[in-house]
């Protein structure tokens, strides 16, 4: 009798473990699929931060391309910080152990979050991992994009000045195809991408939709739920407007990319404070004006509205380029807000992206005939 009864208690325990477990497993399986930080951040009105890294080859988990986008949905505002590949990940404060983030595998992605947490005292909650072959994909199923060229790549490459079509694999060449293989002209190039598409997302829109977004990231390995990058997306099309930098920082002598307080505080100050705040950039805009047609005077006549209106014409004179009949608006410097405030001063809605760091102005116009009417 007494060998029954304790038989008894070991099926009822099993049975009470089992049932437990179920329960668990039906509770995480609904915390799972109903979960929403994305939304939760937003409501309490706390900026998203997401690491992204990416290769255009599986290189046992090692990427040249790291950024940190973030997200401010109380503001409407978007942030993209690059992170140079010689970036010295902390992965010891006690010891001082380092290693270069071109050298670790995102296998080791907490390590990297948590060093850059530590340098630049922000939340790092997420991460994407993506490959060449996801981007491809993903700009093949929105049917492709329009980029804008004008010398910026080789025409013998298949492209002519003004609009090009792009398809996944055309698009990928244009950011990788840089002189001598430089991650940051590759930072300009994905800039252009990326803004264009932000800029025309109202042709996106038809593909929002739970089936098509779960194709579209499908591969690509991160620990976001198919809600909460809907939620993203969301984000994205109440957004006005883009900020790019590059991560603060300086070498060592060992060639070594690292932050100290002094860059810290600059990163916070002409990047943070505008992505968070509602402040508005003190800094002038600086305009670079081409007659891009063949009635003379009209680049004079553009930077004398451009003057009156306290922005810095730092050039004007002949465009290189084709003539034009339309006037375009060419955000040089990835700062959206100073071609949209170039775009408002001039009552232009033409505008491109060809991002590129070197220049000092910060936007370019081309005029075209339709400015002498």
């Amino acid at each position: 009798m007494g060998y029954i009864k304790v038989k008894d208690k070991i099926r009822l325990i099993v049975s009470i473990t089992l049932i437990c477990i179920v329960v668990l497993g039906i509770f995480y399986v609904y915390r799972r699929f109903t979960r929403n930080a994305i939304e939760t951040l937003a409501s309490n009105k706390e900026l998203i931060n997401i690491l992204v890294a990416a290769s255009n080859e599986y290189n046992e988990q090692r990427h040249s391309f790291y950024a940190i986008l973030h997200f401010n949905p109380e503001k409407n505002s978007i942030g993209v910080t690059f992170v140079p590949p010689n970036y010295l990940v902390t992965l010891n404060k006690r010891t001082g152990k380092a290693k270069r983030l071109s050298s670790l595998s995102f296998s080791d992605y907490s390590d990297i979050i948590d060093s850059l947490e530590d340098d630049l005292h922000i939340t790092i909650p997420f991460y994407i991992e993506l490959y060449a072959s996801d981007a491809i994909k993903i700009i093949d199923l929105i049917e492709g994009i329009n980029l804008y060229i004008l010398d910026q790549v080789k025409m013998d490459s298949g492209y002519t000045t003004g609009l090009n079509y792009c398809d996944g694999r055309k698009t990928l060449w244009y950011i990788n195809k840089v002189e001598q293989n430089s991650i940051y002209l590759k930072y300009d190039r994905i800039m252009d991408v990326a803004l264009t598409l932000f800029t025309n997302k109202e042709l996106y829109k038809k593909y929002i939709s739970k089936e098509y977004i779960t194709e579209m990231v499908g591969s690509i390995n991160t620990n976001l739920l198919i809600q909460e990058i809907i939620s993203l997306i969301d984000v994205v099309y109440d957004a006005k407007t883009v900020y790019t930098t590059v991560m603060p920082g300086k070498m060592d002598k060992d060639n070594n990319y690292t932050v100290d307080d002094i860059t810290r505080k600059l990163y916070e100050q002409k990047f943070l404070r505008p992505l968070v705040l509602d402040i508005k950039d003190s800094e002038s805009i600086k305009v670079r004006i081409l007659n891009g047609s063949d009635i003379p005077g009209l680049a004079r006549k553009m930077r004398n509205v451009m003057t009156r209106e306290g922005l810095t014409v730092v050039e004007f004179g002949t465009s290189p380029y084709t003539v034009t009949d339309k006037t375009v608006i060419i955000n040089q410097k990835g700062n959206l807000n100073s071609a949209l405030k170039v775009s408002s001063i001039l009552g232009i809605d033409i505008m491109y992206h060809i991002v590129d760091s070197s220049q000092l102005a910060d936007v370019l116009v081309i005029v075209g005939k339709d400015y002498s009417q």
